[in-house]
């Protein structure tokens, strides 16, 4: 009779980890849409809610930042830039202290066509994750994603490999 190899416990411990996020996800799909939510990109599966929320358009300057992650984690970085890339001074101090929730009083912020929130995190499996969001303020505001210039495409560049061009001619 044949036996089956078994799956070593790290495929299935990603296995595992693939379709509890899935689940996660899934479950998750209704409240997405009560709520801002940032799902991220990376190797960890945390996420974000904040205020203000991403492309949030308010009618005064915000008087603190708040960030809710989905777990416990250890905010390494939070920085706030204008629309010139400019740093803001928020007064972000590391702490190594671990919590879901951070608040962070804000200075006044001079009247800026939107605002770049970048934070960065240490999730309980020591995995990074990070992210950012962009909000605007005052009377002629305009939701950020509508001001912030897209990247710029490259069309891609094809070089030829003259190895295959044949020497002898």
């Amino acid at each position: 009779m044949a036996s089956f190899p078994q799956p070593s416990s790290l495929s299935t411990t990603l296995l595992l980890r693939a379709l509890l996020t899935l689940v996660l996800v899934l479950s998750m799909a209704p409240l997405a849409q009560a709520q801002h939510v940032m799902v991220l990109n990376s190797n960890s599966s945390v996420e974000l809610e904040s205020q203000p929320e991403d492309d949030e358009v308010l009618e005064t300057a915000p008087q603190e930042l708040m960030l809710r992650f989905s777990t416990y984690v250890r905010l390494v970085k939070l920085t706030m830039k204008d629309p010139e890339e400019k740093l803001i001074n928020i007064g972000f101090i590391y702490s190594s202290d671990v919590s879901r929730v951070f608040f962070l009083d804000l200075p006044e912020l001079p009247l800026a066509p939107y605002y770049t929130v970048e934070w960065a995190a240490i999730d309980p499996e020591n995995l990074m994750a990070r992210g950012s969001f962009s909000f605007s303020f005052g009377p002629d505001a305009a939701p950020p994603s509508t001001l912030i210039p897209e990247e710029e495409v490259l069309e891609p560049v094809i070089v030829p490999d003259y190895r295959l061009i044949d020497q002898n001619f």
